[in-house]
């Protein structure tokens, strides 16, 4: 059994829910925002349009502002240990009535390709994060904590599914492989890093930092 399947295995999202103590946790604007146990069981609401909106307040009250606060580690657990839901593969927009009429009209994408996205530019942040921190420490690393789990959960996407989710999953594995904690994964996908940081894409800088951050050559990728 790979590490995939014994984490899908092991976490239910809707036992995460029963297992943690939201009142011990705030996101950001509580008085605005969804409670994060109702914001997170509308991920997999049946209307396209509950989930768009749903992960619309997922990503402005957890993350808001590069600021992770002590509900964004369990709300991204739950985000990891949901994306094998086939209510994620839904396409939703996430744009409120006025910015449609200002912006015009949103493409949908596939939620689960919204939440790999938001879990690897969070990632990212967090990293940043060690050498500026925004927020509290402890809430930054109660979320990097996590990346083992997120790694196992964006794998089987990797080469499966729409291309908007196999993307997003390069995205997140590109940023979690930063980890040392993850080092021993480096030998299993540095010639995916490598393919991904030789052609133009959305996370081609993203692998040039990652095969930096391994200490390998990369003036001929610049």
């Amino acid at each position: 059994m790979s590490d995939a399947d014994e984490y899908e295995a092991f976490v239910d999202p809707r036992d995460l829910l029963l297992r943690t103590d939201w009142n011990a946790v705030e996101h950001c604007c509580p008085d605005v925002a969804p409670a994060t146990p109702v914001l997170l069981l509308e991920l997999l609401d049946e209307d396209p349009a509950v989930q768009g909106m749903a992960f619309r307040s997922l990503v402005e009250a957890h993350t808001r502002q590069q600021v992770f606060y002590t509900a964004t580690a369990p709300a991204a657990r739950f985000v990891a240990a949901a994306l094998g839901d086939p209510r994620t593969l839904a396409r939703v927009t996430d744009r409120c009535a006025q910015e449609e009429v200002d912006l015009g009209p949103q493409a949908p994408f596939p939620l689960r390709a919204g939440l790999l996205s938001w879990l690897g530019d969070s990632v990212v942040e967090a990293l940043a994060q060690r050498e500026r921190p925004y927020g509290d420490e402890e809430d930054l690393e109660a979320f990097l904590d996590l990346v083992p789990e997120f790694c196992a959960a964006a794998r089987p996407f990797l080469d499966a599914g729409q291309p908007e989710v196999r993307e997003a999953a390069l995205g997140l594995l590109l940023a979690v492989l930063r980890l040392p904690a993850l080092a021993g994964l480096i030998p299993g996908h540095r010639d995916r890093v490598l393919a991904a940081a030789l052609v133009e894409g959305p996370y081609r800088w993203r692998a040039v930092d990652t095969l930096a951050g391994w200490g390998e050559e990369v003036s001929s990728l610049l």
